[in-house]
């Protein structure tokens, strides 16, 4: 093969890979898990607090209770030591703030914006919402996972009502891609074209070579998630284990974990139980789906006592968490970011993180499954035809 044929091949491989991903890996990023509420908003509470130029949120939900609280007291401290904050938070999931802290931030001189607010004569626009969560320090701490703002992760870990969700604080290179992410969706709020990147410095910290990348989804046509964990899968000789509070998978998740099983990877759902989740009937449309997954040497376990929000893939060593649920909802209507990771200490933190919760889970057993309740398989198949109902009349008025 000639040299100029090498190199052409390579142009346009980059070219594919410049469309496929709006951000290249980085290295010079330190990386910290956080598993419970208990950890990392006291985490960023503290970075909050050392903030030297601008702080950045995006978040789904934002609702008022003593977490809130505690979060828009260390806003306003910043704000007047002269940090410039602005806030990004979605119309739908943030209704619950309350009208007193809206006006609390404003006072103070906090940006706040509310991503697609319900307008009468655009219903079917107002599915598209905001899912993402992030919080951005100076361009150089980022906090990037699946839990929001409030009192749900705040119980403690035996009660009941309590979330259990991940988050990870990157710093280094990639909380400077988060900046860059947030600066793009703030002039699409304020509908401005002038350049806002100017408060964004440049890090100049040395950290290690572990690398790392920002995985953004704007819905079907553009979901860098979905290709990325689907590359993952497809690669993946020895493991896939993937937590989700709502599994309802596309046709090609389906036959990728079907063959990643079939290749004698150790594939392993973690998924809330029917009881323990916030939308069961979205756990009776993932029971749906059992059946086949199992046929398939699938392992599927449900997690008992709370609920877990969590959100984090592990294929070999390549670990991908974020505000990313895998349903077909999800992927259609949402705007959602990841980061995937390759770090030794994260992979081995993730998996420990696994295996606890596998410990504290219950095994679905094929022949159990077979043999379980008719008005079970009745629910499950109910809760399935409705939802393929709604996606159908929604596809058709578009």
């Amino acid at each position: 093969m000639s040299e100029r044929l090498i190199k052409k091949i390579k142009q346009r491989s980059q070219c594919y890979l410049c469309y496929k991903y709006n951000y290249t890996p980085k290295e010079n990023n330190t990386y910290q898990l956080f598993s419970e509420g208990k950890q990392f908003y006291p985490a960023m509470l503290e970075t909050i607090e050392k903030a030297q130029s601008y702080i950045y949120i995006v978040q789904y939900i934002f609702e008022t209770g003593l977490t809130s609280e505690k979060f828009i007291d260390a806003l306003v401290q910043a704000r007047q030591r002269g940090i410039e904050i602005c806030i990004i938070l979605d119309a739908y999931g943030s209704k619950r703030l309350s009208v007193q802290e809206r006006q609390r931030l404003h006072t103070v001189g906090i940006q706040v914006y509310f991503f697609n607010p319900l307008r009468n004569h655009h219903l079917i626009k107002f599915l598209y919402r905001d899912h993402r969560k992030l919080l951005v320090i100076d361009g150089e701490h980022a906090f990037i996972g699946g839990a929001g703002i409030c009192d749900d992760y705040n119980f403690p870990l035996e009660h009941p009502a309590s979330w259990q969700d991940m988050v990870v604080k990157v710093t280094g290179a990639l909380a400077l891609d988060s900046a860059y992410l947030f600066q793009q969706q703030r002039k699409i709020n304020q509908k401005e074209i002038t350049d806002c990147t100017e408060k964004i410095k440049t890090t100049s910290l040395t950290l290690n070579t572990e690398q790392g990348r920002l995985l953004t989804s704007k819905t079907w046509h553009h979901n860098e998630i979905q290709r990325a964990i689907l590359h993952a899968i497809r690669k993946a000789k020895h493991r896939v284990w993937i937590t989700t509070p709502y599994f309802v998978p596309t046709r090609k998740l389906r036959s990728q974990l079907k063959s990643a099983a079939h290749r004698g990877c150790d594939v392993r759902l973690l998924l809330p139980g029917a009881s323990s989740s916030d939308h069961p009937w979205v756990s009776q449309i993932a029971r749906q789906r059992y059946r086949r997954l199992l046929k398939n040497q699938v392992n599927i376990f449900e997690y008992q006592g709370r609920f877990t929000h969590a959100k984090a893939i592990l294929c070999d060593d390549w670990v991908c968490i974020g505000s990313s649920n895998l349903d077909r909802w999800n992927q259609k209507f949402n705007l959602e970011l990841n980061i995937e990771i390759q770090s030794t200490q994260l992979t081995k933190q993730l998996g420990d993180f696994f295996r606890q919760c596998f410990d504290n889970s219950k095994q679905i057993d094929k022949e159990q499954w077979k043999a379980r309740p008719r008005v079970q398989k009745i629910k499950e198949w109910f809760w399935s035809k409705v939802a393929m109902w709604v996606e159908r009349f929604i596809h058709n008025i578009r």
